[in-house]
């Protein structure tokens, strides 16, 4: 080593750069994704009404396959509900529920996800029994409900806003929706 002395001149460093988003571009994050959450909300209602829809029917596919094992078991003939029970929607449907049980039919089949009256909370503790099906009233004969071309099950009202009208089960296992079929004029 030589006698003279080595300076270092200071070394000049890049200014610290602090990692992070700006304000802006938080910003436009939000911006975009607000909108595409604007634009998917329709997108939402619409497939869970579809789904309401598709589950509605698949509830009548399964009564449908509970009534005809019924109605094998009985040999062909329909159930028949108690006249005092005809008057009251609660007790009938618990009555048709009980009827089908043992055919696969269970009691959340009965109620269909798109009927606003099978989403109402009861204030009180007691379990009330909904229903957004009515059932068609045949006589006790044998393949009464095979010969006349009437919907077995139809639902209480329109609740799919399909301007068609009530989903109806028919003797043959398929879905209508509309005007019941009244036979030739």
């Amino acid at each position: 080593m030589s006698d003279r002395a080595v300076f270092f001149a200071p070394m000049q460093t890049a200014p610290r750069r602090i990692s992070g988003y700006t304000l802006v571009e938080v910003l436009i994050v939000v911006v975009i994704v607000s909108v595409l959450a604007t634009l998917s909300a329709p997108l939402f209602s619409f497939l869970r009404a579809k789904a309401g829809q598709a589950t509605c029917i698949s509830h009548l596919r399964v009564m449908g396959i509970g009534f005809n094992t019924y109605l094998q078991d009985h040999g062909n003939v329909w159930p028949q509900v108690p006249e005092e029970l005809l008057e009251d929607e609660e007790r009938e449907g618990k009555w048709w529920w009980n009827a089908l049980k043992d055919h696969g039919v269970a009691e959340s089949h009965w109620a269909c996800p798109s009927d606003p009256a099978s989403k109402m909370k009861t204030e009180d503790k007691e379990k009330h029994f909904v229903t957004s099906y009515l059932v068609t009233q045949f006589d006790e004969f044998p393949g009464t409900a095979f010969r006349w071309q009437q919907p077995w099950v139809m639902e209480t009202g329109s609740f799919h806003g399909s301007g068609k009208g009530p989903n109806m089960l028919m003797p043959d296992g398929s879905i209508q929706q509309g005007a019941i079929y009244l036979g030739p004029p």
